[in-house]
This record gives C-alpha cells, sequence and structure tokens, in this order.
C-alpha cells in the first residue's frame, strides 16, 4: 500500500513539475525575440562587435619566405627549439640560452628582402616587453652584411605582440636575426613565436 502511495505521489508530483515548466516556457516566449541566422559560409564577427586585430601591427600580404625553411640557431632553453619559429604557429615558440642570440634562415633561393616581423603569442598573458634586435644578410650564408642595425622594439598583446622590421630591399639568400635583449623576467634569452621574412 505505501508503495503504491508513493507512486501516486511521485506521479503527480511529475505532473505539477511539467506544468510549471510549460508555464515558464509559456512566459518565455512572449520576451523573446527569435531572428533567422544570415547565411555565411564561415563563422563571422558580428559587425557590433570591436575587432580584436584592428590594432595588431600590419604584416606584408605577400609570402613568407621563411615558413618552413630550414633554420640554424645556437643553444636553445627546454623544449623551445629553433624549428618552433617558422611552423606557422604563435602557441610554439623558440628561446635561446643567453645572449647574444643569432637564428638564421636558409630561403633555399636568392630574394630581394625587405621585412622581416618577429611575432610572439598574442595572448595577453604574455606581458609587454621589449628585445632588441638586429638583421642580416648573406648570399652565400657565410659573409653577412647587416641591413637593419640594433634597436630596441617593443612588444605588446595590444598590438599583437609583434613587430616588424623595414629596410631597404637586399638581395638574401640567408637571413640572420640577431638578438642581445630581452627585458622580460622570466627567461634569460631571446624569444620568438614565429619570424617572418617578406620581399
Amino acid at each position: 500500500m505505501k508503495r503504491i502511495l508513493s507512486v501516486i505521489l511521485a506521479a503527480l508530483l511529475l505532473t505539477v513539475h511539467c506544468l510549471a515548466i510549460g508555464e515558464e516556457t509559456a512566459d518565455l516566449e512572449t520576451i523573446v525575440t527569435i531572428v533567422t541566422a544570415p547565411e555565411q559560409t564561415k563563422a563571422e564577427r558580428p559587425p557590433c562587435f570591436p575587432d580584436p586585430t584592428a590594432d595588431f601591427v600590419p604584416l606584408p600580404e605577400t609570402e613568407n619566405l621563411a615558413l618552413n625553411k630550414t633554420v640554424i640557431s645556437g643553444a636553445h632553453t627546454d623544449v623551445y627549439v629553433d624549428r618552433n619559429v617558422n611552423d606557422g604557429k604563435t602557441d610554439t615558440y623558440w628561446e635561446s640560452k643567453g645572449f647574444p642570440a643569432e637564428i638564421t634562415f636558409d630561403l633555399a633561393g636568392e630574394y630581394s628582402v625587405s621585412t622581416v616581423a618577429v611575432c610572439l603569442n598574442p595572448s595577453s598573458i604574455w606581458e609587454p616587453r621589449t628585445q632588441e634586435i638586429a638583421v642580416q644578410v648573406s648570399l652565400d650564408g657565410e659573409h653577412f652584411t647587416e641591413v637593419a642595425a640594433p634597436e630596441k622594439y617593443q612588444f605588446d598583446a595590444a598590438t599583437g605582440n609583434r613587430i616588424r622590421i623595414d629596410f631597404d630591399a637586399a638581395q638574401a639568400a640567408w637571413v640572420k636575426v640577431v638578438f642581445t635583449l630581452n627585458s622580460s623576467s622570466r627567461t634569460g634569452g631571446a624569444q620568438a613565436a614565429e619570424i617572418c621574412i617578406y620581399e
């Protein structure tokens, strides 16, 4: 008998609960405006939201000559190897062990280069820092000429955590990027998630 009463009581409670949900749903339908989703072939940012990349340092729209090319550097810290610097991803990075730190790209051909960009992870967890950087070029991989003298560059997530170094166009088959300072207190070496080279 007790079991039968328990089943009846449970059924009554479930009925009351369902009726309550139905009332809430009816109330919601009166205050919710249903809009038709726009047709799109890819995810798009609604125009009412600001573009977070609007203030990023712009990069040339030409081919990144450094991407996946042979790269050579000195000692690195832990797992932060040099091949991370041109794998096309900013969530991996290279970190040198000490200064000066040189990293050289074999472009596998001769090009007229005029821009080098150095990028860190754009996440705001990477606090602002200053790195001193110079650029050298070579046609034979042995004799290098400086095309951009050492200069201090500010990295900040607000501008994409990237900088660009523009210089007079120079013929190059190898490009060497030389770091001599990093103001970050978290490392004793240079850091770069991507180094890009452009004509």
